[in-house]
């Protein structure tokens, strides 16, 4: 296997020398994803290397009567508080049968409409003055309720949080603004190319597999206040719950208040279940659509391709998280500013308990945009790029995902995504030492492994598109 270094000549295997000087070209802006990482890179040669320091010391993990609890305090300097409850299993633990919107409605509606005890408009009056926010969020492999709000009105705020959830309410109106704002988001799948693209993208890639439940809007119209009060009390019992909080918060106070709450909760029985890997993984394949609607000229073809990533307990989670934007900033140079192609191709990665990749692009020459995609697709699982590519812009890059990380719900957000995935939260602050201990042959390992049978959806123009060509592209 190749090793590229431009210092050194390579020999030719059948490749041309126009594909391989492009290839090349490609490599050695392919970390280059912003400004800041192109200004970095003279700068890393003469830094040592940045060190791990592991997880904080600081962080607590307790149990209170079955919940189990993280906190991170932050001191009094900061005055937010973010309590984020983590509810497995979302979309992968409905009842057969059951709508995505089923727990989407049970979580918007209670704090929408207050707890028992409180009328709305009280409430409102309430959590406005506070300047408090409890935001409900539901997912594929987890669902969340959250709280935000400042320290001086943490007793309040924590009180109305708990409310909400232990003695909730659903009121008509709330519940009528909710289903239309449903039934308009399931109407706007065909509203767009673009929309229409990622919506079969989804419903092609996993089909039948759990991410496979879409809502219908006869689905959404069946729904009742009395399914959304079962399914609501199905969902908070302690056997699904995590509590994270980060914020300028005493244990003590803390254990005390979940005690009083959330502790009385019923334990359930829910035992977390694998997830399949999704049948169309397992070939490329290609599927073509015109747009919905009356549109008889489509200048823009809307491609997206999915394929499988690792989960974050694998080896090569942390390559792959890597690769994508290595081939997101190739994509960027190759197909659109060397050819034009495309205004805003990109890579990413997904990673969950299904974890998935994505390459998406627009375009008016889909064909020729295709191609270039997977020439780099091909260098990548191809070659093993040079360790001093891989180090370039390593700075930049870290502190871009540390600025993302700046807000104490962010970081509970971390904290209860690693514990969830990983088993432990302390996954959370692994990144930096991961991705320096990353070897070149890791990351050509996740492109060998998983940058191929891809599920391509083009909407657009059929007339302009060779769907033999997508499958020969993977194919070879």
């Amino acid at each position: 296997m190749a090793t590229v270094n431009t210092k050194e000549p390579m020999r030719m295997h059948g490749r041309s020398l126009r594909t391989l000087a492009l290839s090349i070209a490609t490599l050695a802006v392919a970390m280059l994803v912003s400004p800041a990482a192109r200004a970095q890179s003279d700068d890393e040669q003469r830094q040592p290397g940045i060190v791990y320091r592991g997880a904080p010391t600081n962080v607590k993990e307790f149990t209170v009567g079955g919940i189990d609890v993280i906190l991170r305090p932050t001191g009094k300097a900061n005055h937010v508080i973010a309590a984020k409850l983590f509810i497995r299993g979302a979309v992968t633990a409905l009842p057969e049968g059951a709508s995505p919107a089923l727990e989407e409605l049970a979580l918007a509606l209670p704090p929408m409409s207050g707890p028992k005890g409180m009328t709305k408009v009280e409430y409102r009056r309430t959590i406005d003055r506070m300047v408090t926010g409890i935001i409900p969020g539901a997912g594929r492999d987890f669902s969340t309720m959250t709280l935000r709000c400042i320290d001086e009105k943490f007793n309040e705020s924590w009180d109305l949080f708990t409310g909400v959830i232990m003695r909730p309410q659903f009121d008509a109106v709330e519940l009528r603004n909710a289903v239309e704002a449903q039934l308009l988001s399931v109407r706007n799948r065909y509203s767009s190319p673009g929309a229409y693209a990622a919506y079969l993208a989804d419903s092609a890639f996993f089909a039948g597999h759990p991410y496979g439940r879409f809502d219908t809007e006869a689905d959404i119209k069946r729904i009742t206040p009395k399914m959304l009060e079962e399914h609501y009390r199905r969902l908070f019992v302690k056997s699904r719950l995590l509590l994270v909080v980060v914020g300028n918060v005493d244990s003590a106070d803390l254990h005390r208040k979940v005690a009083a709450s959330f502790a009385k909760l019923p334990m359930g029985s829910y035992v977390e279940q694998p997830l399949p890997v999704p049948p169309a993984a397992s070939e490329p394949r290609v599927i073509v659509r015109a747009p919905v609607g009356n549109r008889d000229e489509v200048p823009t073809n809307y491609i997206i391709a999915r394929f499988m990533a690792p989960n974050r307990d694998d080896s090569l989670y942390y390559p792959m998280m890597r690769l994508a934007v290595f081939l997101s900033g190739s994509l960027f140079r190759e197909v659109r500013m060397e050819r034009n192609l495309s205004y805003a191709p990109d890579a990413d990665a997904n990673f969950g308990k299904t974890s998935f990749g994505e390459i998406s692009m627009q375009t008016t020459l889909p064909d020729s945009a295709w191609r270039v995609t997977m020439e780099q697709v091909d260098f990548f699982r191809r070659y093993v790029i040079a360790d001093q590519y891989i180090t370039s812009g390593l700075s930049a890059w870290i502190t871009n995902t540390y600025m993302r990380e700046q807000t104490n719900e962010s970081q509970a957000n971390e904290l209860g995504v690693a514990q969830l995935y990983t088993g432990s939260w302390t996954n959370a602050f692994r990144t930096i030492e991961a991705i320096q201990k990353m070897t070149p042959e890791q990351l050509n390992e996740a492109a060998q492994r998983y940058l191929r049978n891809m599920t391509v959806v083009i909407v657009g123009d059929p007339s302009r598109i060779t769907p033999a060509e997508y499958l020969e592209a993977e194919e070879g």
